[in-house]
């Protein structure tokens, strides 16, 4: 090896010392330092390390600091056939979800090192003495063919496919090469991450170790290992999301049947009719293809009143069969989904409604809702914690029930969050209710945090109208409240 090449590396305690960042809003410099439950994984010398943390636990400043660890003891080693000599890969389930954690590797490498080559997307870094550093995704797992790797880091390895370990594992066991492999997730079921973890806690796989933090500790206090700011953030996050969302993210609890949405659905069934409580809301889920209308009614209490189904109706038959339903009931507010095939008809609503002012002198409000995925998503967490706070009530109705049991999460290619009915299923009266529960009294102490408006901030309601009842609703407002 050349002279210029052996240039002497400092300790790696000194190194870490030296190792601050400055924030992204240009703040001050500060010093990091790993708490008691990254140390967990940091100590340990298993060549397999499996570690299970809920959110914001420092999970992958805990791979950073770990990673820099090991290509600081690596390049100091004599491994002259190896090219390069250290290689460290980091492997994400999306691209997207990599950029938080390359920006911090950048922050974090210390001044002193020369960084010889650096890209992005794919994100490559190449640091004096020889070191790789390589970002990427599992989207594709036949892409996670490589020639060796050092030290691999599986960042939220229960949303990538078993795939991407198969194919990238080989490459642990190169000649020459450390081989050495960390795990960091949170929960998603019982997939292949939970088996893993698993086989981290058999004592028949000693080169195996693994760790669940939880945010809380068993008397119910904030888990120390926690970076969440306090207690009472942590009871509010739970106030606010459905318990088995809750139990995943933030106890790290592994949970079978997690496609599922609703949970004991039938234990939501009225047992003998009531006289309904003003006021009362409707729903309204406009068929798309080959699917069915359907318009949900409920009542100040929660109590499912009323669902109609139609299917291959025309427009003007489900605007007089919905203007009879809001009349006979006497609904007060009507929520229609105003996107797609939905604005039409929503102008059809607040025109026919409009000429029937005189026998209708006490109209329904009607509200327009606009759907997108995030949107979506924030109208079905609201029902179903509505749901396991006990507040929904349905109708003795076997194929409602089933529907909603059979309502399901599913995860997209690139990430994304899909809540729908399985293959070949209907959402259609799921949707109705998760519509109505949008416009429901609330009460005031509790509601969806900032960031979960973000889909209906931008709304904008549909061309004025002489007779626009409804318009220019503040949906923040309406669909904040809980």
């Amino acid at each position: 090896m050349p002279a210029t090449a052996a240039k002497s590396v400092p300790p790696f305690g000194e190194m870490l010392e030296r190792a601050i960042f400055s924030s992204s809003a240009g703040q001050p410099t500060v010093e990091y330092t790993p708490h008691a439950g990254q140390r967990l994984l940091l100590d340990s010398q298993a060549r397999f390390r499996v570690l299970v943390a809920h959110r914001r636990a420092g999970k992958n400043w805990a791979c950073i600091w770990d990673a820099w660890e090991k290509i600081n003891r690596l390049r100091q080693q004599a491994r002259p056939l190896l090219n390069p000599k250290v290689v460290i890969w980091f492997v994400f389930p999306t691209y997207p979800l990599a950029s938080e954690l390359w920006s911090d590797w950048k922050r974090f490498v210390p001044e002193s090192e020369v960084i010889r080559k650096l890209e992005s997307k794919p994100y490559l870094m190449d640091l004096h003495g020889d070191v790789h550093i390589e970002l990427r995704s599992a989207e594709n797992p036949d892409d996670l063919v490589s020639a060796g790797i050092d030290a691999l880091y599986m960042i939220e390895a229960a949303r990538m496919k078993e795939a991407a370990w198969l194919n990238v594992r080989p490459t642990l066991v190169s000649e020459g090469r450390y081989g050495h492999v960390v795990f960091n997730s949170t929960p998603k079921g019982g997939n292949w991450f939970a088996r893993l973890y698993q086989t981290s806690q058999d004592a028949l796989f000693p080169e195996w170790q693994g760790w669940r933090i939880p945010a809380f500790d068993a008397d119910g206090q904030r888990n120390v290992y926690s970076k969440i700011p306090s207690t009472e953030r942590l009871q509010e996050e739970k106030r606010n999301y459905p318990e088995r969302w809750w139990r995943q993210e933030y106890l790290a609890e592994f949970l079978t049947g997690e496609g599922a949405v609703f949970r004991n659905v039938r234990e939501r069934i009225a047992s003998a009719p009531s006289p309904p409580k003003q006021p009362l809301v409707c729903g309204v889920d406009l068929a798309k293809h080959s699917d069915f209308s359907v318009f949900s009614v409920f009542d100040a209490d929660g109590c499912m009143v009323e669902i109609e189904r139609l299917r291959e109706a025309s427009y003007s038959i489900q605007a007089e069969r919905l203007i009879s339903l809001l009349g006979r009931l006497g609904v007060r507010k009507c929520v229609i989904e105003s996107n797609g095939p939905g604005e039409p008809f929503y102008d059809m609503i607040l025109t026919e409604l409009h000429h029937r002012r005189q026998e209708m002198p006490r109209q329904p409000e009607i509200v327009p809702f606009a759907t997108t995925a995030q949107s979506k998503r924030q109208m079905i967490d609201a029902l179903v914690i509505a749901f396991e706070q006990g507040k929904v009530t349905l109708l003795p109705d076997e194929e409602l029930v089933n529907e909603f049991e059979a309502f399901e999460m599913t995860e997209g290619k690139t990430g994304n969050i899909r809540f729908a009915a399985p293959e070949g299923g209907f959402d259609d009266r799921v949707m109705a209710c998760a519509l109505a529960w949008t416009s429901m009294p609330r009460p005031a102490t509790a509601h969806l945090h900032d960031g979960m408006y973000k889909g209906l901030k931008n709304f904008k309601p549909f061309k004025k109208t002489p007779y626009g009842a409804g318009l220019g609703v503040d949906m923040r407002r309406d669909f904040g409240r809980r």
